[in-house]
């Protein structure tokens, strides 16, 4: 299964008991699962996963997607009591929709005339793509994982209470902005882009969302916001937890118990030794650089995964190229002329990537637009369509 090409969704169902990651509802035992394998955060732990996991090199982003889906799913069947994958994506394309309305018109144009996996694919796609660039950004304040949990919550909260996502997502959003605020003036060193980082937080709260109520929080949102202070009071240069005064604002706009905070402490500890200490939740980094180093990444992953399939393509091209000269001596079979334009098709679309490729720039934008438009991509590179 590979979330980095079409079909990925459709084989995940298809094999759910192979992939599936969390076989308990909701606790404390199923919570911790999402603790150790790093998901919030922000780094995912393959050495946790189910050994299917590990015969295939997934990139970050890759696994992040893969646990996302799963999580949705946990959410919906613990909140409605249905099992029914159908019914699960139906309800999830819906809540998406009101989120994303300025884009719904786009989504069912592209979308709309095919089956319920490719069009959740697309609307993932779109999801992830607004913020592709934003753990690559200098000083970004909200990593993508951030972004995916709250979706979590609020797809959550929209099952239970039939919240406005959106007003839940600004809400939350605005909270965990607050905390940043907070932990960013207590920096003891600020530099420019710290100071920067504040001012344009503190304009960017909406004061409305303050007045907003969505009942009592949930086990979920809880742990979820606990981990998120936690993470954020570590220093890494002293290597100790710097837990705050949790009784002032605005640390005081949420009803975490002192043991969600001690179990959120205790996992997050042994996180932190499986990180050798070295972790910092946001980093300050070079634009440019980090999505150089990011595409060269994935030219190497590409190639690492697909050596025997590359080696396919040139076998597959030689026995094409037979054909044609053997055309020029005898009317070929049927078989054999689906063969020659399937084939001809599949190295059509491997001439833009080349065009790309050889471009000024062209291997920084090649991975970049694969991501977007894995089509480009001939059909035996997709793990989703075959057995390995």
């Amino acid at each position: 299964m590979n979330p980095s090409t079409s079909g990925w969704i459709n084989k995940y169902f298809t094999e759910e008991d192979k992939y599936s990651i969390f076989k308990s509802n909701f606790s404390s035992n199923s919570w911790k699962v999402v603790r150790e394998i790093g998901f919030t955060y922000g780094i995912i732990n393959v050495t946790k996963l189910p050994d299917v996991y590990l015969g295939f090199n997934y990139s970050q982003e890759e696994l992040y997607k893969i646990i996302y889906l799963q999580l949705l799913q946990k959410t919906f069947q613990e909140n409605s009591n249905d099992f029914d994958f159908e019914h699960f994506i139906s309800k999830l394309i819906t809540f998406y929709e009101l989120i994303i309305p300025h884009k719904k018109k786009r989504l069912n144009l592209s979308f709309g005339k095919q089956n319920s996996f490719s069009k959740l694919e697309g609307i993932f796609t779109v999801r992830w793509k607004e913020h592709f660039f934003s753990q690559s950004k200098s000083n970004e304040f909200v990593l993508n994982s951030i972004l995916l949990s709250i979706d979590i919550l609020a797809f959550e909260s929209y099952l239970k209470n039939n919240t406005n996502p959106i007003l839940y997502i600004q809400c939350l959003v605005d909270k965990l902005t607050s905390l940043i605020i907070y932990f960013k003036e207590k920096k003891v060193e600020k530099n420019a882009a710290d100071i920067e980082l504040i001012n344009y937080l503190k304009k960017s709260i909406t004061e409305d969302t303050n007045l907003l109520s969505f009942g009592n929080p949930s086990f979920l949102e809880n742990n979820f916001i606990a981990d998120f202070i936690i993470a954020n009071s570590w220093s890494n240069d002293s290597k100790e937890i710097f837990l705050p005064e949790l009784t002032i604002f605005p640390f005081n706009q949420f009803t975490i118990t002192d043991f969600e905070y001690k179990e959120s402490c205790r996992c997050f500890l042994l996180f932190i030794e499986q990180q050798n200490y070295d972790y910092q939740y946001y980093r300050s980094t070079n634009l440019f650089g980090n999505i150089l180093k990011n595409s060269t990444s994935y030219i190497e992953l590409l190639l690492k995964r697909n050596v025997g399939r590359i080696q396919k393509e040139f076998h597959k091209n030689t026995v094409l190229m037979k054909l044609v000269f053997e055309s020029t001596k005898r009317d070929l079979t049927k078989e054999e002329k689906k063969m020659v334009k399937k084939q001809t098709l599949e190295m059509i679309k491997t001439i833009p990537s080349l065009a790309i490729f050889i471009l000024p720039g062209g291997s920084l934008l090649l991975p970049i637009i694969l991501k977007f438009i894995p089509s480009l991509l001939p059909s035996s590179f997709n793990e989703n369509t075959e057995d390995y």
